[in-house]
Formats: structure tokens, sequence, C-alpha cells
């Protein structure tokens, strides 16, 4: 005799939910304030508003509780914001077995399922960006700055008149080239199938992770079969690349890894740190698609920010054209000549800060109970992030936080014994981009903003640029994630002195 029949199964499932979601709602994190509704029918109010402008919540709970922990209610359940510097100073002295980086950016990416377990639970290859990679990047400059020249050739003809461009997909495909003639080098970075392979990688697994979070946690496993998009990119990208893999394998093997000739791109650096099953064909495959999309992902959208608020902002072109003709004039082209460029840094980390990849950042799992030093406590199991937006449009951080200064960092730094500080890769707890200052910090933003730096220089001095009605198209925000307007245009043609 079975327990529960084909036709009753629906009512139990549903059963299950409806009682689930109302202890949730009701009975967890009850000591913790709350933004937005919190009743068994309003939440799903609540779910659509944060999926359409989660900045209103963040932004409100922030001013309510700017020393609290809060919860909003999400399409993932409860989860918890916080903001101020002494909850960051909180986060940065818990150990890893309270409060995980490596779950929460986990979380973030549904890495084990958008990526693969190699990398959501071995990410080793953050060990060769963060060594060799951020050491050689004066060596590699050149290269760079070739296939910047290259590219913006190849996809921006420098034509009389005006021609309309497809801003964020144009300097996605810049991105693209530029940076994988430092992960796998020529020919791979000019192979327009390689190249398209990781472009469409990095989408999906933005898109497949955004997927996944409204399902229920226990059933990723199933939904990712289906929702998942990722996996074929694997199989077709070790097709092209296998040999390549195999011969620097061997000649690993056969010469020792510091042999005459041996290539100085990611690859190299990843084979000099990994071990065991580490150095596979599939692993390194992995490992390439994956700083791809570290790659692709936050330095296309910061270019185009940054483009988007010049087109609407022409005022501040001239300046920056002096700074940066003024410097490469007397020092050419190199890493030291953009490390030069105080205004070019300061527009790149005021446009972020305005605008960024997202309204929060350092996302933490709460591993086990945690108290923080104001004396709140969280138990285990929910994920906890920081409003870098609101940190970072508050009048107590900020003169003006709402006005648009691109030279505001520089004038900073311009001022007595503030010249190392305010940079764009400056760690600073008014500006948590790259994480909470010296703890878990982004391994890749040297090289980023190096890149980026590169791509911005090169295209305010060699086109003019502008929207056809000379307004910012309005961003593109769906709950955690902001984006420029992607279909937007911009107009280029071949700077006129």
């Amino acid at each position: 005799m079975e327990l529960i029949s084909w036709r009753t199964l629906p009512i139990v499932v549903v059963a299950v939910y409806v009682v689930r979601r109302y202890f949730t709602i009701y009975h967890t994190l009850t000591s913790i304030p709350t933004i937005g509704p919190s009743g068994f029918f309003t939440t799903y109010w609540g779910i659509f508003h944060y999926l359409t402008n989660a900045r209103t919540f963040l932004e409100e709970g922030y001013r309510k509780y700017p020393d609290t922990v809060f919860k909003i209610y999400t399409s993932t359940g409860w989860r918890l914001y916080a903001g101020g510097h002494a909850r960051l100073a909180d986060a940065k002295k818990a150990a890893d077995d309270e409060l995980s980086f490596i779950d929460g950016a986990n979380d973030s990416l549904q890495a084990e399922f958008t990526m693969g377990p190699e990398i959501a639970w071995d990410p080793y290859h953050a060990n060769a960006i963060r060594g060799p990679l951020t050491r050689n990047i004066t060596t590699i400059y050149p290269e760079m700055r070739e296939e910047t020249i290259a590219s913006a050739t190849d996809h921006i003809p420098l034509t009389e008149d005006w021609i309309e461009v497809p801003a964020m997909e144009v300097l996605m495909r810049m991105v693209s080239r530029i940076s994988n003639r430092m992960i796998v080098g020529l020919p791979f970075c000019h192979n327009q199938e390689f190249l398209d392979i990781n472009v469409k990688y990095t989408l999906r697994v933005i898109t497949s992770a955004t997927l996944l979070r409204f399902f229920p946690e226990i059933l990723r496993p199933f939904a990712a079969k289906i929702v998942c998009s990722t996996h074929g990119s694997y199989r077709r990208l070790r097709k092209i690349i296998e040999p390549m893999l195999q011969e620097r394998l061997d000649h690993d093997e056969q010469f020792g890894k510091s042999y005459a000739g041996r290539p100085k791109d990611l690859v190299s650096w990843l084979l000099e740190v990994a071990q065991g099953s580490q150095r596979s064909i599939r692993d390194l495959c992995i490992r390439i698609l994956t700083v791809n999309f570290a790659a692709l992902h936050t330095t296309t959208m910061t270019v185009t920010h940054v483009l988007f608020d010049l087109a609407t902002n022409p005022q501040y072109i001239d300046p920056l054209r002096e700074e940066i003709e003024t410097i490469t004039n007397e020092h050419g082209w190199s890493k030291t000549s953009l490390q030069k460029m105080r205004k070019l840094d300061s527009l790149m980390k005021e446009s972020t800060r305005m605008w960024g990849i997202s309204p929060v950042s350092s996302g933490r799992q709460v591993m086990k109970e945690f108290t923080f030093s104001n004396g709140q406590v969280v138990p285990p199991g929910y994920i906890l992030n920081f409003t870098a937006s609101s940190i970072q449009r508050d009048e107590a951080n900020f003169e003006n936080p709402h006005e648009f200064r691109p030279f505001r960092f520089s004038d900073m730094r311009d001022e007595e014994g503030q010249g190392v500080f305010h940079s764009f890769v400056t760690l600073d707890p008014d500006f948590i981009l790259f994480g909470i200052p010296n703890r878990h910090a982004c391994p890749g933003r040297f090289f980023a903003a190096v890149e980026i730096k590169g791509i911005l220089a090169h295209l305010i001095t060699t086109y003019d640029f502008k929207f056809g009605d000379g307004q910012r198209p309005k961003n593109i925000e769906i709950a955690e994630g902001i984006s420029p307007n992607p279909t937007a245009k911009l107009l280029f043609r071949k700077r006129r002195l």
C-alpha cells in the first residue's frame, strides 16, 4: 500500500512548501530587523521589488540600521546585510570557519554548478594571478598595448565620419582579445571561435547563476542539469587548445619550468603552482574559462561605465587627454606610465563608486553562530553581504556623494601625504569593490587596473565619441546585479585635432 499516491503528491508538496515558508518568514531571524515586506503574501511583492530595485531596500536598511545587520526577504529567502566600518572590521577579523568568503562567492555564482566543483572548492588559480601574473605585468604590458591598438582598430574603425558602435558588445570583444593575449597568448587570442566560447561562457555563467538562485537549495543539483548552459563551453574549448596544453605539459616535464623560450602567459604561471590532478588538460581548460569570466565581466562593465560617463560629460575629456599625452610623450607607454595617470585613475574609481557592478560586495556565508562586536548574533546558514553602494554614496564618507566628480580621488591624492592612497586598486573600507581591506581582496585587481586604464587611455586619445542624443542610457539593475545598458550605442570617429 502506497503511503502517498501520485494524486496526493502535489498536495503534499504544496503543504510542505507552505509550512516551510510560514516557518521561515515568522520563526527565523526574529531578532534581526527587517527591511521590506515580511508577511506571508506581501513578501512575494517584496521579492519582485528586490529584483527590480534592490538598491532602494539596501539604502533604507543602511540608513535605518547603520551599525546593525538587517535582513531582506528575497527569492532565496532571508538574506543578511550590513554596512559601516565597525561591521566591516568584524568581518575582517572573522576566521574563515566563521564567515566564509569562498562559500559566499560560490553562492553568488552558484559556482559548483555553473563552473564546476574544481573552481568552487579549489581556486588555486588565484595564487597564479596573485603571484607570477602580478609580478610580470610590467614585462607583458607591451603585448597588451599592441593588442589594445589592434583590437580597437578592428572593432572601431578610424573613420572621418561618425559610426554607430554597440558599445558593451564591442568592448567585451576587445577585453577578450587583450586578456587572452596574457592568458593563452598568440595565436589563440586571435582565434574567433576561442574568443566566442569565452564571451558566451561569461554571459552563461551570470544567467545560469541568476536562474539557479530561484530554486530551493535542495533542488539546485537537479535544476542545474536543465538551467546551466556552460558545460558545452568546456568541450568546445578543449578541442581548440588541447594540443597546446599537452605540449606545455610535455615541455615542463622534459625541460623543467625555466627552459629558454617558455611563454610568459597564464598557462605557464598556472603550471608553476599546479600540483597533481591540477596539472590535467581538463583542469587547465576549466581554469582558462574561469579566468576569462573574471577578466571579461568586471573589466567590460567598468570600461563601459566610464565611457558612458565621459560621453555625457565631455568637458572632462580634454584634461584627460592632456594628462595622458604629457605622460606618454615623456615616458612612453608602459605600466609605470599608466600608474602616473592620476586623473584617469580617479575617473575609473569615481565611475565605479557611482555605478559599480553590484550594490553589494564581499559576501560571506555564515558558517557557525557569529557574534558581532555590538553583541548582535547571526546564526549559521545565511549569506551576509555588505552594502557597497550605500557605503560609497554616504555623505559621511564622501563630499557631495551623489555628484559625479571624476577628479575627486586625484584631488585627494594631490594633498600632502596622500599620494599613495585613494588609487583605484587601494583597499579602503569606503570603497569595497575589490573586497574588505586586507581580507580576501581581489587578486587580479592590479592586472585589471592596467588593462582598464590602457584601453581607456587609447580610446580617449584616439577617438572622439558621444551619444547620439547626449543622454546616458539607464543602467540595467536586476537584484544584486548592475550593468550598463547592453544595447546602448556610442558614436565614434577618428579624433579631430
